[in-house]
């Protein structure tokens, strides 16, 4: 802690950060105007801008420091039509394009390949050739993980033409999924096209599809999409360090969802979040004149569902021109699992998190990921060879039942655990605040480059994150 900071009361300051989260909270608020009353926020839609004119208006009224909208050229998709019935009898099933989906009227014999997996693929080579491929989404029982779009690039390279992805779950279900890997791009934002045209199917469709494909049926599939750039635009303010102005940390989330899905959970619950910790904040000035002891800058970035782009432009806009911040702490679906500790994807800064979740003393841990999160906008920082603290969450160990809707409709306020949510703004505001007056001296120096960031991630391609 900085000299200023030890003069300081820890418990008063606790005390007051712990009852305005709870008894002040303005979570409530922020989640029926944003997820309720403005609803879906496809990045590049109305919906998007609308809420990010909203933050941009509650840093305001905060009293936070030059709130404004960034705004930047997004890579976007949508389709209008979506279609697939079994050729020999009529019956139509329900689909939905994969994000970024091509434009594809196809009719072609549909052969069930499991999961996907190497050896099936091997087994079926000879009759995969413009055919339609169907092919379970969940990992396959007992074998080594293998991502998704590394299986349906392997499909794709024994010929298939299309694939239909089975979602696992049970009533009707259907996330949306993309068909690329992230750290395959060669940029951060980059958006790939797909490896073939693919389509998603729940899970009781998925059981006619096999048995239609055991009878040796072919299918069509349709689908009427388009592709587009279109402007997006980042929520930005700050507040300024009061012993170290010169340097900042970052406090973010995303704005936008998946198409007509209300995010919650994904990121709503992430977005208010740094709303209330920027409003404690300005608030824990004007009450107890307190500061963090570096700057604290609160992003909220459109376009996360859609490859990072609102992040990697920021990254990209800020960060060559201005000193990059000491850290980036990215909140992403908060509500779906219950506190634990943090994360962070560089080693050298483990300690210093660690000593700040000590000296909250309620027995929390920081570790070290094994692999590069590549799943949130922290991704865009860390390709940038900036640090990115991530919380120990739903991720990584269990996840709440109520929470387990993402990228489809349901993901709807009724389902987060306010209390929880809750004690993560206090939680994050007071951890933030300590890490904010941790004195350069303390923090290790930074070994990482972007270039050796690069090829650990061409090392991990085809790997899936180790968690416990």
């Amino acid at each position: 802690m900085d000299p200023i900071m030890d003069r300081l009361d820890w418990v008063d300051i606790d005390k007051w950060i712990m009852g305005e989260a709870i008894i002040g909270s303005q979570l409530d608020r922020h989640l029926y105007e944003i997820c309720e009353r403005i609803g879906s926020r496809w990045a590049g839609t109305s919906g998007d801008l609308h809420a990010a004119e909203y933050i941009r208006e509650q840093f305001e009224s905060f009293g936070l420091v030059n709130p404004h909208l960034e705004g930047f050229d997004l890579d976007t998709w949508d389709y209008s039509h979506s279609s697939s019935r079994i050729v020999e009898d009529g019956l139509e099933l329900t689909v939905q394009p994969m994000l970024n989906c091509p434009s594809i009227d196809l009719t072609a014999p549909l052969i069930d390949v499991g999961f996907g997996m190497p050896d099936l693929i091997e087994q079926l080579r000879g009759r995969l050739p413009g055919s339609i491929a169907l092919v379970s989404e969940p990992f396959e029982p007992f074998s080594t993980q293998k991502p998704l779009p590394d299986r349906l690039t392997e499909l794709a390279n024994a010929g298939c033409a299309a694939a239909i992805a089975v979602d696992g779950r049970d009533g009707g279900r259907i996330e949306y999924l993309k068909a690329t890997d992230k750290r395959r791009h060669e940029r951060a934002g980059q958006v790939m096209p797909h490896p073939l045209p693919c389509v998603q199917t729940h899970k009781e469709d998925g059981i006619r599809l096999r048995r239609a494909a055991s009878e040796g049926k072919s299918i069509n599939i349709k689908i009427v999409s388009r592709s587009f750039v279109t402007p997006a635009f980042n929520a930005v303010a700050e507040i300024p360090g009061s012993t170290m102005p010169s340097e900042h940390a970052v406090l973010s989330a995303h704005i936008d969802t998946y198409p007509d899905s209300p995010g919650a959970n994904d990121d709503g619950s992430g977005l208010v979040t740094t709303l209330e910790v920027a409003r404690l904040f300005a608030l824990m000035a004007k009450e107890l004149g307190v500061n963090p002891g570096i700057g604290v800058r609160f992003c909220a970035y459109s376009g996360e569902e859609q490859n990072h782009q609102g992040s990697a432009s920021y990254v990209q806009k800020h960060y060559g021109p201005e000193t990059p911040p000491r850290f980036c702490l990215n909140l992403d679906e908060l509500s779906a699992g219950s506190m634990k500790g943090m994360v962070v994807q560089m080693p050298h800064t483990q300690q210093v998190v660690q000593n700040a979740l000590d000296d909250l003393n309620e027995g929390l841990q920081c570790y070290t990921m094994p692999l590069l999160e590549h799943m949130n906008d922290g991704f865009s920082f860390t390709r940038s060879a900036i640090p990115v603290i991530l919380l120990w969450r739903w991720r990584f160990v269990g996840r709440n039942s109520a929470s387990d809707f993402r990228a489809e409709a349901w993901d709807t306020p009724d389902k987060l655990p306010m209390g929880e949510l809750k004690e993560y703004v206090a939680f994050i505001a007071r951890t933030l605040l300590r890490l904010s007056h941790v004195p350069p001296s303390s923090w290790p120096a930074n070994p990482e480059t972007a270039p050796a960031i690069e090829d650990r991630l061409e090392s991990e391609l085809g790997t899936v994150a180790r968690t416990m």
